[in-house]
């Protein structure tokens, strides 16, 4: 990795984590009653942004064990397999497709090699193309919207709880705080920005479709096919679509990038181990 590029700011790394929160916001999040949803939103935002209080009062001078960070680079890498595979789900045509999800791994593998502020120059970019996409859709839908459905409805504590696992996975990108800069700090607008826009996405996608409808694996896909603009339908499911394989690809190439950082850093401190031995 090199030098130029083992550095990101605290701006390209909110948005890499924002974009990434594309992934379970549309796909998880929108399903599940905005009430709920706010009640996981409020815990994971709250959880992360205290973890960044925490990190940001750390001293980076000082070395660190890192044997435990280690060992959760498989975990990582795991998760960034997943994330590639759910990314294959952006197209119906490549769903489910093997090719589809290794062309996407292999593309953040790409840019996690060159390093951080490759990655973050890459979302800085695509955080303006994704919120557009999915911005046309939840703007143009929201004057189909009906109050009755957005009344207290079905759901329990175990959705708060799906909505929080969900939007702490882009949490990871607290495990690029050794990469910051120097005069950097980690930010806390992309949780809270990320929070916010999954209670908006959670009530209009339950407010137009019904209570089942609002509940199905690709309902905010089915949202996007049904708006209309000034009363003529608009088949808006090809912007959700390529929004949904840019925030898959945010969040393999954030995976991959952190349990690189992690491996990386459990390596210096073997060897550093290794030679204070000596």
């Amino acid at each position: 990795m090199g030098k130029r590029h083992d550095r990101i700011s605290a701006r390209q790394l909110g948005a890499l984590a924002l974009c990434a929160a594309g992934v379970p916001i549309f796909r998880l999040c929108c399903r599940v009653h905005w009430l709920w949803t706010l009640a996981g939103a409020v815990a994971a935002c709250l959880m992360l942004s205290g973890l960044s209080w925490l990190l940001n009062r750390q001293d980076r001078t000082r070395p660190k064990s890192s044997h435990w960070r280690g060992a959760l680079a498989p975990f990582l890498l795991g998760g960034a397999a997943l994330a590639a595979w759910v990314g294959s789900f952006a197209f119906p045509e490549t769903a489910g497709n093997g090719l589809a999800a290794l062309l996407i791994f292999g593309l953040a593998i790409w840019a996690a090699r060159i390093g951080p502020a490759a990655v973050g120059r890459c979302a800085g970019i695509l955080l303006w193309v994704t919120g557009m996409l999915y911005g046309v859709v939840l703007l143009f839908s929201v004057p189909q919207m009906q109050s009755r459905w957005l009344l207290p409805g079905p759901g329990g504590p175990t959705d708060a709880l799906l909505v929080w696992a969900g939007l702490s996975v882009p949490g990871v990108a607290l495990c690029l705080h050794g990469a910051l800069g120097s005069d950097q700090k980690l930010p806390h607008w992309p949780w809270w920005s990320a929070g916010s826009l999954a209670v908006v996405a959670a009530a209009v996608t339950g407010g137009i479709l019904s209570p089942p409808l609002a509940t199905e694996r690709e309902a905010f896909r089915t949202l996007a096919r049904g708006v209309s603009v000034l009363g003529v339908m608009r088949r808006f499911e090809a912007l959700v679509n390529g929004a949904m394989l840019m925030s898959a690809f945010s969040l393999c190439a954030l995976l991959l990038t952190a349990a690189v950082l992690l491996w990386s850093g459990s390596r210096r401190e073997t060897e550093r181990t290794r030679n204070q031995t000596k």
